[in-house]
């Protein structure tokens, strides 16, 4: 692992210590301080017990250290989310080798109850490469699209321009057809897929695929409408861009605002990146694309994290060309990803201004990763430009982790801490909490002379592959009542609200934390929000 962290002064202090074991294709935070990557089919040199490659492992926060996992179906380019029960879902992959099964049709079950995944091999109606999943209202899953063998970009003949549900209603999974997956051929793989807030109880999503995007009705199988094309570049894989829903509040109404950024015009390798990011306000009767400059820099394969503070950290990727695999071997390898963008922006969605921070000295390419930490930090991993595991090259596979510093955490003001939730000391286990539900929270600030200005939040923090961060959310909370603990100094106790219902944020595992303005956040507790 390297600590990268932000300075005010932009400096950049790095310490090395163990690394991810397997590429981080995928990341997905599994518990406060475990993070689980899943790579594809390679020579990884993390082993398992049987002496082979590992594809996933287990990343200990506190002790730096990588644990094999069992997956023995090839994972390349699948996708995953959380059930509503709490268990991570992965599903889709590509063909299998003499040691490792096809994952192509498998569903994978990651149980926390033993760290480890459980392989449902084959019960997926359909094959699946590069398919977009998304936790819904009723806890389920939703696998969408994708192509049925692997490629460089999609075509009619391997198209798979359909959803499944997972688990499925009656036992078995079907596959339903969606037209935006045959409309927006050849730039369809890895969709990107937003739940839409609403206070009706219906699952509306919206999907945009290549620079097509809709609103669909889930309840009823059926596109309800189209948004106007994002104008720039192409934004879905290989010209990869990401999208985010920015934060939700209750003083709003939750409403809800996309925003997609990066890509390219050309799939062609000396092709510049789009610098471009559009905003979409979808609560408004006319919908319109309002575009800015990505910060002036243009970045394909840019990955978009939530920070605690509601601000957005958009790193990794590359100047240009798109995602893939380098083409040849040697000095003359024809590197597909090119002029690694080393520099995160820090974006304010509130007054809409980028901000350059301190930059890493590890490029982040294709198949890169970065995700929050319920410490306010973030993990930021992965690169691997190649078909196999290489080292000694231009862009080698990448197995050093970084954890970033946001400015927050170089406040001087007191940082508050979560005590307790529901009475349950934090972290212990996961606080089971219900839509709509008024909690109590303990928090200590130190005393700083001023009286604490706290805001609430939680954040799903979703899985992570391909620039694309399933079902990741971010929610303000109304804090109801706030008022001094009596029988211990510098403690507080406030009654928070949870969202009403579960369109604003999906059920399943999520973290919730406290900010006091200009100051550090608390360290983020994990709960289960669940339907009643």
């Amino acid at each position: 692992m390297t600590i990268f962290i932000c300075l005010k002064d932009q400096k950049v202090i790095f310490k090395k210590k163990k690394n991810s074991g397997v590429n981080a294709m995928h990341a997905v935070l599994v518990g406060p301080r475990k993070v689980v990557f899943v790579d594809k089919l390679e020579q990884n040199h993390l082993k398992r017990a049987d002496g082979l490659a590992a594809l996933s492992s287990e990343y200990d926060l506190d002790t730096n250290t990588a644990r094999p996992l069992g997956i023995y179906t090839n994972t390349f380019c699948s996708a995953g989310s959380w059930l509503g029960n709490g268990t991570l879902v992965e599903a889709g992959g590509d063909k299998g080798d003499l040691n490792y099964r096809s994952g192509i049709q498998t569903v994978r079950l990651y149980d926390i109850t033993v760290a480890d995944w459980v392989e449902l091999e084959g019960i997926a109606p359909s094959n699946r490469w590069y398919p977009a999943m998304l936790t819904l209202p009723n806890g389920n899953v939703m696998i969408l699209g994708g192509s049925t063998a692997a490629t460089g970009i999609d075509r009619v003949d391997i198209n798979n321009p359909t959803y499944t549900i997972f688990p499925p209603a009656n036992g078995v999974m079907v596959d339903v057809p969606i037209d935006i997956l045959t409309n927006a051929l050849p730039y369809n793989l890895y969709p990107m897929m937003h739940l839409i807030p609403n206070y009706e109880g219906r699952t509306l999503l919206f999907i945009l695929a290549n620079q097509m995007a809709i609103q669909y009705d889930l309840d009823n199988a059926k596109t309800l409408g189209t948004y106007p094309n994002i104008p720039g570049g192409i934004r879905s894989y290989p010209l990869t861009g990401t999208s985010i829903m920015l934060p939700l509040s209750p003083d709003t109404y939750y409403k809800p605002e996309i925003m997609v950024c990066g890509g390219n015009k050309l799939y062609e390798v000396t092709s510049p990146a789009e610098a471009s990011c559009g905003r979409l306000d979808l609560s408004v009767a006319n919908p319109a694309w309002e575009m800015d400059n990505f910060g002036g820099t243009g970045r394909v394969m840019p990955d978009s994290t939530f920070l605690v503070d509601g601000s957005i950290l958009f790193v990794n990727g590359a100047g240009q060309g798109f995602a893939g695999y380098r083409k040849g071997g040697g000095a003359n390898a024809l590197w597909v990803n090119e002029n690694p963008v080393l520099f995160p922006y820090l974006y304010d969605p509130f007054g809409k201004t980028y901000k350059a921070l301190a930059a890493s000295t590890i490029p982040r390419m294709y198949h890169s990763v970065s995700t929050l930490i319920p410490d306010g930090t973030v993990l930021i991993a992965g690169s691997n430009p190649q078909g196999g595991v290489t080292l000694g090259v231009k862009y080698p596979t990448e197995y050093r982790v970084e954890i970033f510093y946001p400015p927050y955490l170089y406040s001087t003001s007191p940082r508050p801490n979560i005590v307790s939730l529901e009475n349950i000391q934090i972290n212990t286990q996961r606080v089971p909490v219900k839509y709509g539900q008024e909690v109590t929270m303990i928090v200590q600030i130190a005393a700083s002379g001023a009286t604490p200005n706290l805001k609430a939040c939680i954040i799903h923090h979703g899985f992570i592959t391909h620039s694309q961060n399933f079902s990741q959310r971010y929610v303000y909370l109304d804090i109801l009542n706030f008022w001094s603990d009596l029988t211990t100094s510098n403690q507080y106790i406030l009654t928070i609200k949870l969202p009403p219902n579960p369109t604003i944020i999906a059920p399943g595992p999520s973290y919730m934390y406290v900010f006091n303005e200009d100051s550090p956040p608390t360290s983020g507790v994990e709960v289960l929000l669940q339907n009643a």
